[in-house]
């Protein structure tokens, strides 16, 4: 037989056991932050951020080890003067880039139009696809460094293969048989 005192207990123990499994549920945000609000760069290159210039997207495209190398990633220019940016890869100054105040320009020399210009070209890269190398770049007396990686000539990078070592050659070689 049922009793009033007895739905009452059951029904507070329901109550108190959907707190309790709400409280546990939310308690995973506390050691899980949402990840949609951490800062990252959504690109293959590395950021660069200072008081006026900030770097977006900067990589090197090249088969390394001794091939030239294209200095690819895009310059924001933040202030109200132009910059003329000096571009540094592994100790070797590559050239020279101007951003006009309130603007960005690209390493690769594509125009803003989608036009291709002048890119700055490592003559010869001494770090491998797939490794990292130092660049520098430096506008007045602010200086930015990263380690940015290098790619190889292919997929979106295949266009800069005439001056980043020729195109990537597909493998000819068959994979060794398990025995």
């Amino acid at each position: 037989m049922k009793t009033v005192a007895t739905s009452r207990r059951r029904g507070a123990a329901l109550l108190l056991g959907l707190a309790a499994a709400s409280l546990s549920l939310t308690a995973c945000s506390v050691t899980s932050p949402q990840t949609t609000q951490l800062r990252y760069a959504p690109a293959d290159g590395v950021e660069m951020d200072g008081e006026a210039l900030m770097a977006r997207d900067v990589l090197l495209v090249s088969h390394g080890k001794g091939a030239p190398a294209v200095v690819s990633g895009t310059l924001v220019n933040t202030g109200k003067e132009p910059l003329t940016v000096t571009v540094n890869v592994a100790g070797q100054s590559v050239g020279e880039v101007t951003v006009e105040a309130g603007s960005t320009a690209r390493l690769d020399g594509t125009a803003a139009d989608g036009t291709p210009g002048e890119r700055l070209v490592v003559e010869a890269l001494e770090t491998a696809a797939g490794e990292h190398v130092e660049v520098r770049l430096q506008a007045g007396s602010e200086t930015l460094g990263a380690s940015a990686p290098v790619l190889l000539p292919q997929g979106a990078y295949a266009d800069f293969a005439d001056d980043a070592g020729g195109e990537v050659e597909p493998r000819t070689e068959e994979p060794a048989a398990d025995h």
